[in-house]
C-alpha cells in the first residue's frame, strides 16, 4: 500500500474510527470532535471553510479507498459522516453558550444527524448513485443539511 493509499485510508476512516467493528458510521462520526475542539469557536466563516475542506478531502479519500477495495461504498468509510455532522452543527458557537447548552446542542445534533443519515429520506438515497467518492459523500452532505434545518428549527422553536 502506497503512502497516498495509507493517507486516504486514514482520512476516509476518520482516523480509523470507521474501522470500529460495531456501528462504524456512528463511531466514525465522532471523528468530528477534534474539529469542534480546535476551531468551532472561531466563527461561522471558519466553520464553513473547514467543513468545505472536509467535504472535498472526503470526496478524494473516499474515491481512493473505494478504488483500493473495489467497493462502491465501503462501510468503514466515515469521513462522509464527519462532514454531514459538521454541516449539522454550522452556526453553533460553544464559546457563546453555557456548557450544558452546548453539550445539548452537540448531542441533539448528533442524534438528529445519525437518524437522518440512517433513514435517508428522499432524495438522499438517490444521491448515493453518483460515482464513488461523490456518491459516498454527497448523501451525507444532504443529510447534514436536513439535520441542520431540523436542529436549528428546534433551537428556534423551543429556545433552549
Amino acid at each position: 500500500m502506497s503512502l497516498k493509499d495509507r493517507i486516504a485510508l486514514f482520512l476516509a476512516t476518520s482516523f480509523y474510527l470507521g474501522k470500529f467493528p460495531v456501528a462504524p458510521g456512528t463511531v466514525g462520526t465522532l471523528g468530528a470532535i477534534p474539529f469542534f475542539l480546535l476551531y468551532w469557536d472561531k466563527g461561522l466563516t471558519a466553520q464553513i471553510s473547514i467543513t468545505l475542506s472536509v467535504i472535498f478531502i472526503g470526496i478524494w479519500a473516499s474515491y481512493e479507498v473505494s478504488r483500493m477495495y473495489n467497493d462502491k461504498d465501503p462501510s468503514f468509510v466515515s469521513i462522509d459522516e464527519v462532514a454531514g455532522y459538521m454541516i449539522t452543527m454550522l452556526g453553533i458557537d460553544p464559546s457563546k453558550l453555557e456548557l450544558n447548552q452546548a453539550l445539548t446542542y452537540f448531542i441533539l445534533g448528533f442524534v438528529i444527524f445519525r437518524f437522518v443519515d440512517i433513514v435517508k429520506p428522499p432524495p438522499i438515497k438517490m444521491l448515493e448513485k453518483y460515482p464513488m467518492g461523490v456518491g459516498i459523500v454527497v448523501d451525507d452532505v444532504m443529510a447534514g443539511i436536513y439535520s441542520w434545518i431540523t436542529l436549528h428549527s428546534l433551537i428556534w422553536i423551543f429556545k433552549f
